[in-house]
């Protein structure tokens, strides 16, 4: 029988690997988007959605309860990059990037396990998770990436039964904002792994050091 997964972030670069990659496989696959909806195909149901507030995400939860109560996996993809310099970044910026990147995260996280046969929720992060260093154009999004860290440790304490993962893949290609030092990898390797990661039976984080091209895996959970 087909397991439900919910995507958030869905129309983005890889987002839609992650959706091509679930629906050739053994799943149904909903698929959050927010201005650009996909291709349909007969196990993806594309679901609007706009996480940018907390009433935002509170009325996708409640429009898309009846299919969501069905689902046994979620990946947090949702959130976009926005660059500023770190001299110019503001209380409200900090507030903005946890609000698309954190917020819903939880908030969704937290009614799956209420209401739907909840397995595993796996959080994408950014390749410089659970690492201290400068961030000069992206620091808010940096912050945001690293509470998800945070976040997906702390609801493992308190739920057992529940994988949860932390993935920060590297540098994708065709991506706007790129790391110097490491080679872009194309979405549907990532997309590739990201399943497996789901598909396995461990919690943890699993991340890319930035520079050094080797994988690292920490937490209990390695492939």
């Amino acid at each position: 029988m087909a397991e439900t997964v919910l995507i958030t972030g869905a129309s983005g670069l890889l987002g839609r690997a992650l959706v091509r990659e679930f629906s050739g496989g053994d799943f149904l696959v909903l698929a959050q988007y927010h201005h650009h909806q996909g291709a349909k195909s007969g196990n993806v149901r594309w679901l609007a959605g706009d996480f940018s507030s907390a009433e935002g995400t509170a009325a996708f939860l409640k429009r898309h309860a009846a299919r969501l109560a069905g689902c046994s996996h979620v990946i947090h993809n949702y959130g976009p990059i926005v660059e500023k310099p770190t001299a110019d970044v503001t209380g409200s910026d900090l507030v903005a990037a946890f609000q698309v990147q954190v917020q819903p995260a939880l908030d969704i996280t937290r009614f799956l396990l209420a209401r739907a046969p909840l397995r595993s929720a796996l959080f994408i992060a950014f390749e410089d998770t659970g690492r201290m260093r400068p961030f000069r154009k992206i620091l808010a999004f940096a912050m945001a990436k690293n509470a998800l860290l945070l976040l997906s440790r702390s609801l493992a304490a308190v739920h057992p039964g529940i994988r949860f993962n932390v993935f920060s893949p590297p540098t994708l290609a065709g991506a706007d904002i790129r790391h110097p030092q490491v080679k872009p990898v194309a979405p549907e390797i990532v997309a590739a792994r990201v399943r497996r990661i789901v598909q396995g039976r461990g919690t943890g984080r699993h991340y890319r050091r930035a520079g050094t091209g080797r994988k690292m895996n920490s937490g209990g959970c390695h492939g």
